[in-house]
């Protein structure tokens, strides 16, 4: 099936001219006002203009974060799996339409979006779901008087960083299991592929409480040096290049928080 480009009679996307960061849930421009031309790999032309965010824009998204975690981390392990399957039903509801948006952004063949990206976000965030509800903690016995007893809390707020490859679904695969254990999340885009998932955001931003889930575009040495070396994270998630990745890695030792690292 031929579709059309975003932005013309009968597409399945359009896309804004210019977009914010998704904060607190709400759109918010960058701190200082600066953006960068997001060109699509379809035809070499610019078709939005992405927020260029720095240190100040990752602060906000931590404010907004910290903000949710409490709130965010007492929500019912029922109450969580819900909102992971209501995301899943509005992904697949907005099939095509994440599926254009994802080769608009990326350049990939909408046939491979179609049929396996945006349905395996569908599915991560199912499957998920159903993990948490099947999440038992443990009990063991060290002696005939002393028991020791294991469960599960949530970190609090978590950072994380996803490649161009596959934004939809690299997002999807670091958000659903943080979310549903009841983790607040800033993510980083890759400068290269940062327009997407800023349609996904207006697609299921209004199903998680504000400051949950909080997307800053931006370039690496900017705003995701920024999130990767904050003290005010409790663990770092990361998929892109090995010399990245090792930076990543020695932030993370050097805040003693725990890391995700996909090279």
């Amino acid at each position: 099936m031929i579709y059309a480009a975003p932005n013309q009679t009968d597409s399945k996307v359009d896309f804004k001219a210019r977009y914010g960061n998704f904060i607190g849930g709400d759109w918010v421009p960058p701190v200082k006002g600066q953006y960068f031309e997001n060109k699509s790999p379809v035809n070499g032309k610019v078709f939005c203009e992405i927020p260029q965010s720095t240190a100040e824009d990752i602060e906000l998204a931590l404010d907004a974060a910290h903000q949710a975690k409490d709130a965010w981390g007492k929500a019912s392990v029922t109450e969580r799996s819900n909102i992971l399957l209501k995301i899943a039903d509005r992904i697949e509801e907005n099939l095509e339409k994440l599926a254009v948006a994802e080769t608009w952004d990326n350049g990939k063949a909408v046939r491979e979006t179609l049929a396996a990206d945006v349905p395996l976000c569908v599915d991560h965030f199912r499957y998920y779901a159903g993990c948490m509800r099947a999440q038992e903690g443990s009990i063991g016995e060290i002696d005939e008087n002393t028991v020791a007893y294991h469960f599960h809390e949530p970190l609090g707020v978590v950072g994380q960083i996803i490649p161009w490859n596959f934004p939809l679904l690299m997002a999807c695969w670091k958000l659903a299991p943080a979310l549903v254990t009841g983790n607040c999340v800033v993510m980083k885009p890759a400068e290269q592929t940062p327009a997407s998932i800023l349609i996904l955001m207006e697609i299921i931003g209004d199903l998680l409480p504000a400051g949950v889930l909080n997307i800053v575009n931006g370039f690496g040495g900017e705003a995701g040096q920024a999130l990767a070396t904050s003290k005010r994270i409790a663990k770092i998630a990361f998929t892109g290049s090995t010399p990245i990745g090792e930076h990543i890695l020695k932030c993370a030792a050097e805040n003693i928080i725990p890391s995700t690292v996909e090279l």
